[in-house]
């Protein structure tokens, strides 16, 4: 019942994602666009684009690498979910590390997420090593991590309604919004690895 119930939360928290991103599509002054002069350069669109893009993607088939039955019962149709998934990771990653560098907030953000867009390919990188070294246990390990680091993007825009929401000012929320969501998926993510079933 339990694995049925964060399935659901997990897939809301994509769906949801998919629905908070589409305004990226739209305009090309969208959310935070609108704030940065860089915005107007058309690599700087393209890059965060596909930043935005390959993270739903991620996000959105992350889930299924979870499902025991799938794992098991059609090892192919997992692989194939992981190489996408990978793939997607990795390019979402790299394009993140780059429009980070132009981030708003200064040097506190620029550096919040890019250890977060180095951690997340890095998180990766471990899985998909670990799984070729024959460990199971440690490749499970990674990819419960590399999608906490991937659900990120969800508690970070969770983060921000507190301005909408609130008083208070936005900048402050959007510098801690660069530090605080992988800090605490990371933790979550490694509480849930612990309390799974690590020889399945």
């Amino acid at each position: 019942m339990k694995k049925i119930v964060f399935t659901v939360f997990l897939c809301i928290g994509a769906i949801s994602m998919i629905v908070m991103s589409l305004h990226y599509f739209q305009s090309d002054s969208a959310g935070i666009l609108k704030r940065k002069q860089i915005a107007e350069s058309f690599w700087y669109l393209l890059t965060f684009r596909t930043h935005i893009f390959l993270g739903i993607v991620a996000i959105s088939i992350g889930p299924f690498q979870f499902f025991k039955k799938i794992r098991f019962n059609y090892k192919t149709i997992h692989k194939i979910i992981g190489y996408i998934y990978t793939i997607s990771v990795l390019l979402s990653g790299l394009s993140g590390l780059i429009i980070a560098q132009f981030a708003m907030g200064g040097w506190i953000t620029t550096i919040g997420f890019s250890i977060l867009s180095l951690m997340w390919m890095y998180t990766i990188v471990k899985a998909i090593s670990s799984i070729r070294e024959g460990n199971v246990v440690q490749h499970k390990k990674w990819m419960f991590l590399s999608y906490g680091l991937t659900f990120a993007a969800i508690t970070q825009r969770t983060l921000l309604l507190i301005p909408l929401l609130t008083e208070i000012s936005f900048m402050p929320v959007y510098q801690l919004s660069a530090w605080l969501p992988s800090l605490i998926n990371l933790s979550i993510s490694y509480f849930l690895f612990k309390s799974s079933n690590v020889n399945t």
